[in-house]
């Protein structure tokens, strides 16, 4: 590549500061996002929550939670350095304690701050398939601390309805949660909410995101397998294609498409982790481009 060409790359290229787990084995958090954003032409600065052998999906694991102290120093040590300014876009994803929730919050205040125009994309971990896997504490301090602050959030059904105390469990009942949960975003943002695998029969799952402009609608086959790390990855694509295009509309499109090319390589290699290298191809130029519907007003 010639240096001209390179100066063009690096001056178009954004930055997602990625606030996550870490597993020395599989493909979740930021061992999942990192990869993915990277592909997508993002700089990744990666703080992790957790340090731990593997997703604790498998059953025994090893490892600790980082201390809030330990990522809000991190935090400091970037302000200190003064490149927050660089920051495109904050993703935030498992939080190890409820502690981390605040460290989480002042790094969006920080970067905000700096850079008026970037995001935060908070992937509200708590649970899946009517169990919550979250510390006590961790999923309140998500509501009180985090919410608030968010320009997009991306909850499963289980997730919308602790998050709203209502009932999604299906297209009717999301979509109902999901317009009770924008209003409580930041409005000065995105005000985006993205509901990921509501059940849509016995055998499909649809994608809803709700803006101030309408409801996008996405289905898709539903998958017998379930592979850890598929909400991390939908968080981190969908940011990273937001950041390149800046619609919502395409961002899901290309997310959808990607990701279903990383879970048809999942199950072309018989994995018990997503086999995102495997895919990544795909995931930087799905083709075709996932079928977006637009539904009925959001408001």
């Amino acid at each position: 590549m010639a240096s001209a060409d390179r100066a063009v790359l690096n001056a178009m290229a954004k930055t997602v500061l990625s606030i996550q787990s870490a597993v020395t084995y599989g493909m979740v958090g930021n061992a999942v996002a990192q990869p993915a954003l990277q592909r997508l032409g993002c700089d990744v600065w990666r703080i992790d929550t957790v340090t731990f052998s593997n997703h604790p999906g498998h059953g025994a694991f090893t490892g600790r939670i980082v201390p809030a102290p330990e990522i809000a120093q991190l935090i400091q040590g970037l302000d200190n350095l003064g490149v927050l300014d660089r920051v495109d876009a904050v993703i935030s994803g498992y939080l190890g304690s409820a502690d981390t929730a605040e460290a989480v919050a002042d790094a969006v205040v920080r970067v905000r701050r700096a850079n008026p125009d970037a995001i935060y994309v908070l992937d509200p971990v708590i649970g899946d398939g009517g169990r919550r896997f979250v510390k006590p504490g961790v999923a309140e301090a998500i509501v009180d601390r985090l919410l608030p602050l968010a320009d997009l959030v991306t909850p499963n059904p289980y997730e919308l309805g602790w998050l709203t105390d209502g009932i999604a469990n299906d297209e009717i009942g999301a979509l109902a949660a999901a317009r009770a949960l924008r209003p409580r975003l930041r409005q000065e943002g995105l005000a985006t909410v993205v509901v990921t695998g509501v059940p849509q029969g016995h055998d499909r799952l649809t994608t809803l995101a709700l803006t101030a402009d309408g409801t996008l609608r996405a289905s898709q086959s539903r998958i017998a397998r379930s592979t850890n790390g598929t909400g991390d990855l939908f968080a981190a694509l969908l940011t990273g294609w937001l950041l390149r295009d800046g619609s919502i509309g395409m961002a899901l499109a290309r997310t959808i498409a990607g990701l279903v090319a990383v879970m048809q390589a999942t199950l072309a290699a018989d994995a018990d982790e997503l086999r995102l290298l495997d895919a990544l191809d795909r995931v930087a130029a799905p083709a075709p481009l996932w079928p977006v519907e637009r539904l009925l007003s959001s408001s």
